[in-house]
């Protein structure tokens, strides 16, 4: 036989020995109808789990409950003076806290108007009963600071802004109130207005006719009384309007401007919950909201508040948000700095401590145990013109001393220039030596209107320490009251 024929032959027979038989497919059984609904449940339920992971994962990176800061947290800051503060700050209430009951101190800064404070509030979110409480705190509130001017929206300056300014604004907070909110939320003022361009703009009804105009400012509000669209711009307009032209504006002064702020922004916060589960809506929010806002929540934080907000059960209702304004009294006290000067009498308010105790109580307190008025620091005005403070400490150790100085210095009595149609500032008497001042006085330098300053607020170059040039230089005598005036604090703070 031939080698390579026998070897051909070979190599076939290996080759055909090595492969294997195709097997036969067997035919598929066709799903019954039940098994093919439980394979399509299989699915649908393998989906399911994997989304609610998924979610719950991105929950907990997204949704995050804060923690609530102890008093420790929050140092108390100096003096403008270098010194340390008198009083002590309230502590944790022992009685503990009510259950997701969070509070925050809501700061409105405008820029255009010198940066100070002049919108503070205190804000407090039950979330279990879905209810949001605002107080507003009016920016003309006495204080028990150690420099002249008085005014709770010149705290924040005067300690430099940033921290140290959000650290004293806390302080002073947390006397008039009886604690120490949980959060704070710094807000420039022009957010408001680009919060109300995202949703759409907002139906209000103005109050009054506003008309003001003040070229320093470049401000110019014309604004008709009455049911008005208000895009970001009048939102602007109608949070910043005061007083207008020829003295027409608000009767009664700050607090008719704070409860017209009050209404505009209920009435934002109404449209904000129908469109706030809108994704455009959300990423403009989000936008304004990083570029205005400076807060010690965290994104996240705030997302957590959100979510309570909208997916609550039930979800807040703008029937459950509560507006208010601190009780308070129009009182009119000396300043030293502006001694002789035809507002040398600056108007403020003071608190009325006993309706103070009872709004705090049922909107705010974050604690199981109510508080009362020893919790309190609470400034307050006698009729001879002296100032105290409820806890018996009075930062300002000069003004009463320099108060009876000045009342006890003979006054020289101008002489009128005759002229044929004399003008004379309002409300710009000199009280004589002895006379009480008016306690409901309301003057203010010259220069007020729509703007956000009507009187000269303190800084740390002007009024805080040391004399100025009209304040007389005198012995500190105890200042004596006028013959059958009353001394010591009003009915409600105690005498310490």
């Amino acid at each position: 036989m031939n080698p390579e024929k026998e070897h051909k032959k070979g190599g076939s027979r290996l080759q055909k020995s090595t492969e294997k038989p195709e097997k036969q497919k067997k035919p598929r059984v066709p799903l019954t109808s039940r098994q093919k609904a439980l394979r399509v449940v299989y699915i649908v339920v393998t989906v399911i789990a994997a989304i609610i992971v998924t979610a719950f994962a991105a929950s907990r990176l997204l949704f995050v409950k804060p923690n609530v800061p102890t008093t420790q947290n929050r140092p108390k800051p100096p003096v403008a003076s270098g010194e340390p503060i008198s009083s002590d700050a309230p502590e944790i209430n022992d009685s503990g806290r009510k259950e997701d009951f969070f509070t925050f101190l809501i700061i409105g800064r405008d820029t255009g108007g010198g940066g100070n404070t002049d919108t503070v509030m205190l804000v407090a979110y039950d979330v279990p009963n879905q209810k949001l409480s605002v107080m507003n705190i009016p920016r003309d509130t006495m204080v028990n600071v150690s420099w002249d001017i008085k005014r709770i929206n010149s705290v924040y300056n005067v300690y430099g802004g940033g921290d140290e300014g959000i650290q004293a604004l806390f302080d002073e907070v947390s006397q008039l109130v009886g604690f120490i909110p949980d959060f704070s939320v710094v807000v420039e003022w022009e957010a408001v207005g680009e919060m109300a361009e995202a949703i759409g703009g907002v139906d209000f009804e103005v109050p009054v006719n506003m008309n003001y105009d003040d070229p320093t400012q470049d401000l110019h509000i014309h604004i008709s009384k009455g049911m008005q669209h208000l895009d970001g711009e009048g939102v602007m307009k109608v949070l910043r309007f005061r007083d207008g032209n020829n003295n027409t504006g608000y009767v009664n002064g700050d607090i008719g401007r704070i409860e017209t702020q009050q209404k505009l922004l209920k009435a934002i916060v109404e449209k904000l919950l129908t469109k706030v589960t809108e994704p455009s809506t959300i990423l403009n929010l989000a936008g304004v909201f990083t570029e205005n806002v400076t807060t010690d929540l965290t994104v996240q934080n705030i997302f957590w508040f959100g979510q309570q907000a909208v997916l609550g059960k039930p979800p807040l209702s703008i029937d459950n948000v509560n507006f208010v304004t601190m009780p308070c009294t129009n009182k009119s006290v000396w300043s030293r700095s502006f001694a002789g000067k035809s507002y040398q009498f600056q108007s403020y308010v003071v608190p009325n401590t006993e309706e103070l105790v009872s709004v705090v109580n049922e909107y705010f307190n974050p604690y199981l145990e109510d508080l009362d008025d020893k919790d309190l620091d609470i400034m307050y005005v006698n009729s001879d013109g002296t100032i105290g403070s409820s806890t018996g400490v009075l930062e300002d150790t000069r003004h009463n001393s320099a108060w009876a100085a000045y009342k006890s210095t003979p006054k020289e009595t101008p002489t009128p220039e005759v002229s044929e149609t004399p003008e004379l500032p309002e409300s710009t008497e000199t009280p004589a030596p002895g006379v009480t001042p008016d306690p409901g006085a309301t003057s203010a330098p010259p220069g007020g209107g729509g703007g956000e300053t009507t009187a000269p607020t303190a800084t740390p170059s002007a009024g805080l320490e040391g004399p100025t040039d009209d304040e007389p230089a005198a012995p500190e005598p105890t200042p004596t009251p006028d013959s059958g005036a009353e001394s010591g604090p009003p009915e409600g703070i105690p005498i310490i």
